[in-house]
Formats: structure tokens, C-alpha cells, sequence
């Protein structure tokens, strides 16, 4: 064995660097998010930039923890994370604090918890264990089951709660397990269901025509696999289910948003398409957020010199907003360095991951880059105006511990994974 001293070198730098970076800018953002108008301000427990600072120190010893944790250890407790996890997610369904309309948090010790974020860790780790058993492959059904639904039970409790943003996160566990071996057509059946979604949506009074493309493409496959394929045999077909059950989806996506979404969610999603113009209630959010990055131009107004910023014209602009503030107050130039560094966590991530010579390694890895680029797409384009606003943080980066406290979590499980990778479940 190697000796202890030498391992803090094995630690890939890149992602360190990166993780200390958006840790440091992130508490930048966050301080001038909170508009300071006192000297020490930022050590101060009572606003965010204080507590920010806590919840920084309480990751350094996790981090901790987890470097002189033993690898080995992490596929062992798989199974009791994770059922923790769900555990947690029930508990904030009974006992759970209700913020924002959704009933996400759990009150410790004075302290708020989001179960969802480290159900995320739960999901990966119990995930990487399933695809690291020596029979794992998904080539069969009865083989995807399991795998499937230990992602889409944490994903039905989070939608209970509602919390519709996060339970869209744990979608970024298919595309682990599509380089695991989980069949193409899958992916593109979902994202055919909901382009069609969408369409059907945008044009309600032409649901019709959608429907009658939709069956003429059906048609076609059909022509198509019957040459080959006997009797019925045709409906097994790959391509011909898909298409079923995309069109069986987008037909029941108008009943579905009329009768299950809030009136709130229903507004972002018409204000996305433009059917809605309402700058004035759930509007304001993006409308301001477009005109804080827009004013800051190429180099920015300056650390805390942002107007919109300093007036607090853009709510949440601390947590969901952070970005805001970035392109306020650090310029177009401070924007991109952002979203290059995290496009360099996120590649760093996926090279470290394809490199694993053990699949729990190599697919948590995988699963923790999904988690991050999901994270990361979603919250600057709902920033930017091209998503819903459905409130997810920006990882690392955003105000808050559960978060701050997952990712951390993750990632330097999986660097502690990465350093030992010759030693760690041999």
C-alpha cells in the first residue's frame, strides 16, 4: 500500500480547482446578493453570507470525512444510503416545513434540510452498486427494473411534495444509464413524447393535425417493419411502440396540465410559450433577471455596484438567481468564465468517470456529471428566460446547505473513489 502523505496528491486537480472556484465566487455573488450595508457583514450568522460561510465549514469536514474514509466502504452502504434518503423524503411529506407552495423542507435543530438534494446522492450511489454487480446489463426488461424504478421512486416522492424542479433533476440518471447499455430508443421515445408535449401545448387548437403527422410517421414505420416482421410481431417493434406511446402521451398532456398542474406552473409554462405576457406577477422574475444580465454589458458594473442587485428588483436572486448577479456585476467576460468552469467540472468529470476500471466507480462518476450538467443547463436557462421557472439551484454556487452540502458529498465521494481507483473494490 501506498502511504497516507501521498494521497491528498492523487486528487485530480482540475476538479479541485473548479470546486474551490465556484465555493469562492459563489460566496462573492452571494454577499453582494444580499445587499451589505454593515462592516462585517459577510461573518455574520443572521444573513446569508454568514451562514453561507458555516455551511462552507461544515462541507470542509465532510470533505474530511470523506478523504480518510476507506473506498471500499461507500458500495457497502449503498443500499442504507439510499433507503435513508427515502426515508427523509417521507418524513418531509408528514413533518415537512411548507416554503414556496411546496412542502421540501425538514426543520433540525433549527436548521432547513432539503431531503430531494441528498436523495440525489442516495439515487447515484445505490445505482452505481446495482450496475456494479457482476450479472448487472439492461438488455432485457426484467433487467431495467430494478434500476429504474430505485430512480423513479425518490423521483414520485419529490413530485409529491411538489417539487417538480428537483424531480426533473433525477431525470439525468438515464443518461447514466443509457452509456450503461440502457437502449437508445428509450431516450427517444421520451424526448419524442415531449416534443409533442410541447406542440401540443403551443397549438391546442391544432392537437388534430399533430395527431393525424403522428399517425401518418406511424404508418410508415409500420409499412416499414412489416416487410420484415410476421403477423403481429410488427407492434414489438422498437421504433413503432415509441411512437405509440408519444403520441398516447402528448394526447393527455392538455388533461394532464389543466388538472395537475398549479395555476402558478401552468403560467410559467404559457409564459415560455408565449401565450401569456404577464411581466408584472410570474413574469417579473425573468423579466428582471434579463434586464439585471443585460446591464451589466461586457466587464460588468463593478462588485456590489449592481442596481438591480442593490434594489433587489430580482427575487431570489441569492439561491436560483445567483446568475443574475454574475452578469449584473461581473459583465458578459465574469458570465463565461462561469459558465466555462463549470463545462470544465463537468468534462473533468466524464473523463474521470470513463476511466474507472470498476463499474461502481465509472457509473457514479457518470451519474454525478449528469446531476451537474442537468443542474447547470436548467438554472442559467430558466435565468435566461428559455426554460420554466420551476427553482433549482446552481450548484456549488447558489445560497443554501442541503445543496452546497450534496454536491460536496458527491463529488469528493467520487474523487476519494478516483484516487484509490487501483486499490478501491478489488
Amino acid at each position: 500500500m501506498r502511504i497516507q502523505s501521498s494521497f491528498f496528491g492523487k486528487l485530480d486537480r482540475t476538479v479541485l480547482i473548479c470546486y474551490v472556484l465556484l465555493l469562492c465566487f459563489g460566496w462573492v455573488n452571494i454577499y453582494a446578493a444580499s445587499n451589505p450595508d454593515l462592516m462585517g457583514y459577510g461573518w455574520d450568522w443572521s444573513n446569508e453570507a454568514g451562514r453561507q460561510l458555516v455551511f462552507i465549514g461544515m462541507g470542509c469536514l465532510l470533505i474530511l470525512l470523506i478523504l480518510l474514509s476507506d473506498a471500499r466502504i461507500y458500495p457497502l452502504l449503498s443500499t442504507l444510503i439510499y433507503a435513508f434518503s427515502i426515508l427523509l423524503l417521507i418524513a418531509v411529506l408528514i413533518w415537512g416545513v411548507e416554503v414556496g407552495g411546496n412542502k421540501s423542507w425538514l426543520n433540525i435543530g433549527g436548521i432547513g434540510l432539503q431531503p430531494a438534494e441528498f436523495a440525489k446522492l442516495g439515487t447515484a450511489i445505490i445505482l452505481a452498486n446495482l450496475m456494479g454487480q457482476r450479472d448487472a446489463n439492461l438488455t432485457t426488461w426484467s433487467a431495467r427494473i430494478k434500476p429504474l424504478a430505485v430512480v423513479l421512486l425518490p423521483m414520485a416522492l419529490v413530485l409529491a411534495q411538489p417539487d417538480a424542479g428537483s424531480a426533473l433533476v433525477f431525470t439525468a440518471f438515464l443518461m447514466a444509464l443509457y452509456i450503461e447499455g440502457l437502449p437508445g430508443y428509450l431516450i427517444y421515445m421520451g424526448i419524442g413524447s415531449l416534443v409533442l408535449g410541447v406542440l401540443a401545448l403551443a397549438f391546442p387548437i391544432n392537437q388534430v393535425i399533430i395527431g393525424i403527422i403522428a399517425v401518418a410517421t406511424l404508418a410508415m414505420l409500420w409499412s416499414h417493419a412489416k416487410k420484415r416482421l410476421k403477423g403481429m410481431q410488427w407492434l414489438k417493434h422498437p421504433a413503432i411502440a415509441s411512437t405509440m406511446l408519444a403520441v398516447v402521451f402528448a394526447l393527455g398532456v392538455q388533461t394532464a396540465f389543466d388538472n395537475v398542474l398549479k395555476p402558478h406552473q401552468q403560467i410559467r409554462i404559457k409564459l415560455l410559450l408565449g401565450q401569456v405576457d404577464d411581466s408584472g406577477a410570474v413574469g417579473y422574475q425573468t423579466a428582471q433577471s434579463l434586464i439585471a444580465i443585460g446591464s451589466g454589458g461586457w466587464t460588468g458594473q463593478g462588485f456590489n455596484q449592481g442596481s438591480q442587485t442593490k434594489l433587489k428588483f430580482v427575487p431570489e436572486q441569492s439561491t436560483d438567481y445567483i446568475f443574475t448577479t454574475v452578469g449584473e456585476e461581473w459583465g458578459f467576460i465574469g458570465a463565461m468564465l462561469l459558465l466555462l468552469t463549470y463545462t470544465i467540472l463537468i468534462a473533468r468529470m466524464v473523463v474521470l468517470a470513463a476511466r474507472q476500471k470498476q463499474t461502481f466507480a465509472r457509473v457514479f462518476g457518470m451519474c454525478i456529471a449528469s446531476i451537474l450538467l442537468v443542474h447547470y443547463v436548467v438554472n442559467i436557462g430558466m435565468t435566461l428566460g428559455l426554460m420554466p421557472v420551476i427553482g433549482i439551484p446552481l450548484p456549488l454556487f447558489s445560497y443554501g446547505g442541503s445543496s452546497l452540502w450534496a454536491f460536496t458529498l458527491m463529488i469528493f465521494i467520487f474523487l476519494r473513489l478516483d484516487a484509490f481507483r487501483w486499490q478501491t473494490l478489488s
